[in-house]
């Protein structure tokens, strides 16, 4: 397809493609990797990486991602083979960090995806600027950020519908390492959402608003082309956003 970044922050990490689970059977017959299979991918080759750095005092949070998936002949066929995620650093902001992935097999691409972290100090809840030394680790800017899809910014409002279209109840099994709501089940559930809305796009937009709890309901509501899922306060009944989506 398109040469994927040429600065990348670590080796080609080699990941296997679960037959069972990561291929998205598409209505017309298509079949791409899924979505949320793409950034669990990309997720795990960047703690692979250690390219973000866990200390006592700071915290890394997802707050946009964007995914874009491509059709392969006879994947399931193909799929026996490991495909090659890279990781590269996109650009970077005072504490804010763009990481591109591709993943590809053989020479096809799977999924490319671009996604935005922010370190938050803990103690202080706000953020944590990046040294000097840090920015030289990250290679501090890289113009390739065109090859990835591109990420959008969507207001920070509650939706008017009051009809949830889907609603989940959050398990252990998506919770992750950090203790935090793993955001490839948000991105999973809005999938299924947009999918109910029969939008079948094979580019999937996420912002991240706000973090759910382990046990908590989330709603999923249909506004124009965006899903909005929330979650429900079980003592106040009162709705807070978490993710929108198109």
């Amino acid at each position: 397809m398109m040469p994927l970044c040429s600065i990348v922050m670590n080796k080609a990490l080699k990941t296997t493609i679960r037959i069972s689970s990561d291929i998205w059977h598409k209505r017309c017959g298509q079949k791409l990797l899924l979505p949320s299979s793409a950034l669990r991918i990309a997720d795990h080759h960047l703690h692979a990486s250690a390219m973000l750095a866990f200390e006592d005092d700071t915290d890394w949070f997802c707050v946009s991602q964007a995914v874009r998936c491509f059709p392969v002949d006879m994947l399931h066929e193909k799929s026996v083979e490991d495909a090659q995620s890279s990781l590269c650093v996109t650009k970077i902001g005072t504490s804010s960090i763009h990481l591109g992935n591709s993943l590809m097999l053989k020479d096809e691409t799977l999924a490319t995806t671009q996604r935005v972290f922010c370190r938050v100090s803990t103690p202080a809840s706000a953020s944590a600027a990046f040294t000097e030394q840090e920015r030289k680790k990250f290679l501090v800017f890289h113009h390739s950020e065109d090859i990835f899809p591109q990420l959008e910014r969507f207001e920070a409002k509650l939706p008017d519908s009051k009809n949830s279209v889907l609603s989940v109840k959050v398990g252990p099994q998506h919770i992750n390492f950090a203790n935090h709501v793993d955001h490839a089940f948000l991105a999973e559930t809005a999938h299924h959402a947009l999918y109910l809305m029969n939008k079948d796009s094979d580019n999937i937009v996420i912002n991240y608003f706000g973090q759910p709890f382990l046990g908590d309901s989330l709603q999923c509501f249909a506004q124009g082309d965006k899903i909005f899922i929330t979650r429900t306060d079980d003592d106040t009944g009162e709705n807070t956003l978490i993710v929108i989506a198109k």
